[in-house]
């Protein structure tokens, strides 16, 4: 998969097939959840549905939680375009172009006819 740096502000993008996986099966049964409010009639605030969602986490036997951390978003988005740097640069280094590719082929192919 090729990153770029749209990709580096975007959380889940951090996240593994496994993790991403589990998010995505805990989004699926909250909304479900939800409807199944509304469909019975359940007015509920916001302020209902944030403690609705802390007791479905711990249902889910997930950890909460309870600040925000001390990493500003800035602070955070800085660092990723840091570390993409020295990726991007990891891996031009490894970059064959089509061109070369093919090149190298026909030397070998060059080669073994000598």
């Amino acid at each position: 998969k090729y990153i770029t740096t749209r990709d580096i502000g975007i959380a889940k993008n951090y996240l593994s097939e496994d993790e991403l996986k589990q998010l995505n099966l805990i989004v699926y049964m909250y909304l479900d959840f939800a409807e199944l409010q509304a469909t019975n009639g359940r007015l509920m605030k916001m302020n209902d549905w944030i403690q609705k969602l802390d007791d479905f986490l711990r249902i889910s036997e997930k950890e909460l939680l309870t600040n925000a951390g001390n990493v500003s978003h800035q602070k955070a988005i800085e660092k990723a375009k840091i570390e993409y740097d020295k990726y991007r640069n990891a891996e031009d280094k490894k970059y064959i172009s089509d061109f070369d590719r093919e090149m190298k082929k026909l030397l070998k192919k060059d080669d073994k006819n000598t």
